[in-house]
């Protein structure tokens, strides 16, 4: 396959290898961006599925494969978002898939943090690309799915370069996507780098650990803020990949900071891409 993207091909038995030998190595953090925990060292938030039919197999196997880390249980609630705007609910993960127009990204993840706690999530996939023959695939739409998500976590990505294949995680950036469609085990180490600690203070815009519906699940929690589907909307580049294109970006909206993560299309040049923008 001559498309985009790459996943992690990755079997139970892995994930329980890398569970019991703990974290090893893995340094790909999106920053120090994490949920607020509490005690219990678990990201315990509802994914509020704004998906149609198309894409509800890959949440569902993007989800299967996060909760095989024990810091993470999510659980998948029907969403009531409006998947054009995609808010950033409390409490919440939202994933969306709309026609977003030829704008250059495949998948945005977008998050709001307070005091250094993500508050809320969105991913989006791009309708306007998938639907192409490019990458109406299983392997490069499963990727994108699993990426966005692992964003909300706090992950960045392994390797950004299209022209390796370095892992098998669907948190890289590869030519071919063929292997890449799941977490690896560095992902699941990572996690419980970020993840394996007890919060003992307030964090996470609002008081106590989001857990479900107590913390905006089921679309009836406050809404942070908006990504948008271009860089105007985003705010300023504050990352970039490999190829010096902006792909992190962030703004104020109220106590809120909304980070923005870019997957691009291989090949695209924004108007962000280059760092004395």
């Amino acid at each position: 396959m001559k498309n985009a993207l790459r996943i992690a091909a990755l079997t139970g038995s892995v994930a329980a290898m890398a569970a019991i030998t703990g974290p090893a190595t893995a340094n790909h953090a999106w920053s120090t961006y994490h949920w607020n925990t509490g005690a219990t060292k678990t990201v315990t938030v509802d994914i509020m599925d704004n998906v149609d039919s198309t894409w509800d197999a890959y949440l569902d196997r993007a989800i299967a494969d996060w909760n095989q880390s024990p810091h993470i249980n999510l659980t998948k609630k029907a969403g009531t978002s409006d998947p054009k705007r995609c808010p950033i609910i409390t409490g919440q993960i939202d994933v969306c898939n709309a026609s977003y127009g030829q704008n250059g990204w495949l998948g945005l993840a977008s998050i709001a943090l307070s005091g250094g706690h993500i508050s809320g999530g969105t991913s989006k996939m791009n309708d306007t690309y998938f639907n192409s023959s490019a990458y109406n695939n299983y392997a490069d739409r499963q990727l994108v799915m699993c990426q966005e998500v692992g964003h909300d976590f706090g992950l960045g990505h392994q390797n950004e370069d299209f022209s390796t294949d370095l892992t098998d995680s669907c948190m890289e950036y590869t030519s071919d996507s063929t292997n890449n469609t799941r977490p690896d085990f560095h992902d699941y180490d990572l996690l419980a780098q970020i993840y394996n600690h007890t919060h003992t203070s307030d964090g996470g815009g609002g008081g106590k650990p989001c857990r479900g519906r107590k913390c905006g699940g089921g679309g009836k929690g406050r809404v942070l803020g908006y990504s948008g589907t271009t860089p105007n909307e985003w705010g300023r580049a504050v990352g970039y990949d490999k190829n010096g294109r902006a792909n992190v970006f962030a703004r104020t909206q109220g106590e809120y900071t909304i980070l923005t993560h870019v997957t691009w299309v291989p090949g695209h040049a924004p108007g962000h891409d280059h760092h004395d923008h």
